[in-house]
């Protein structure tokens, strides 16, 4: 287990761990040595999502569940994070513990599977997740180190050489987990999804959670937990050099169509081709369209992208 520093595609390198072959994000090696062995309680709740998913706004939405109220303190998620916090600080923790990892399924602690713990899967389009990701890394200048462009991270992002690896690998792990009948119970969201009809999936998740379904509260929740009052909220504990918000920069859908040259979203879309054959999942990259990820109505997109991407930063 070692830091290193990884180069992207124009040589600007970002600060990751390397443990067990794959890359990490440098929080202290000890956390990850510690995860297998965690000591699980048949009450956990876990939030896993690939980085830039919608962990922060789902498990705000599950603490105001589950404490009945939005009057919620101002807590990191972090703070509940397995691969950040370690072994010993996550066993301290009172029940019941909604937690969170951007691990895959297979990387999670043994007694998941035995305590048959509740998991969340969120998922996202690839490619608004793909333009949060780079503006993550970039934001991150104390813990990353990274100063690379859009230009240079984009096709590293494709190849998975950055932490947690490949994107298309995690889904496709995920959508294995999925098939398998013997598995945890797992509730699926769609990023997308909570933002067009958050009270319908906040209801979705009270019936997996066995949470009374009261539409006023969920309605409550989902205002509390709207991105711009979690913005306001929680945007001050992890702030940027320049002094926005790191975890809440837009919470948009389809603001990719402001960062991909027409070359890059045809990029993402052969990747997509290639890496995800047989797989059923989809995405929808703007509200009003699903598609099983490239996206429809091509040359319209693409018109808008030759607009928007001119004033890129």
């Amino acid at each position: 287990m070692t830091f290193i520093d990884q180069p992207d595609a124009g040589g600007h390198t970002m600060r990751l761990l390397k443990y067990q072959d794959e890359l990490f994000p440098p929080f202290p090696p000890e956390s990850y040595e510690g995860i297998p062995n965690m000591t699980m309680r048949s009450d956990d709740v876990i939030v896993c999502a690939y980085p830039k998913a919608g962990t922060h706004w789902v498990w705000e939405i599950i603490r105001c569940l589950q404490a009945g109220t939005v009057a919620v303190p101002v807590i990191e998620k972090d703070n509940y994070m397995l691969e950040c916090k370690g072994k010993d600080y996550i066993d301290y923790l009172p029940s019941p513990r909604t937690l969170n990892s951007h691990m895959r399924y297979s990387q999670l602690p043994v007694e998941v599977q035995s305590k048959k713990c509740k998991l969340i899967f969120i998922h996202r389009n690839p490619k608004d997740l793909t333009v949060s990701n780079y503006h993550h890394h970039r934001n991150l200048t104390d813990f990353y180190q990274y100063y690379g462009t859009w230009d240079s991270f984009f096709p590293t992002f494709l190849d998975g050489q950055m932490d947690y690896g490949s994107w298309f690998d995690y889904v496709k792990d995920w959508e294995r987990v999925l098939s398998d009948p013997d598995t945890v119970p797992v509730h699926v969201m769609a990023y997308e999804d909570i933002k067009q009809d958050p009270v319908k999936e906040i209801l979705g998740l009270c019936r997996f959670l066995g949470i009374d379904e009261n539409y006023d509260f969920a309605a409550k929740v989902a205002d509390k937990c709207s991105f711009k009052k979690m913005r306001l909220r929680k945007g001050r504990l992890e702030m940027s050099v320049d002094g926005e918000p790191i975890m809440y920069r837009k919470g948009q859908v389809g603001d990719w169509v402001n960062w991909f040259t027409v070359q890059q979203n045809e990029m993402m879309d052969a990747y997509y081709r290639q890496l995800m054959v047989n797989s059923k999942w989809t995405f929808k990259y703007r509200l009003d369209d699903v598609t099983p990820g490239t996206t429809s109505s091509k040359d319209t997109v693409n018109d808008v992208i030759i607009v928007t991407n001119m004033n890129r930063t």
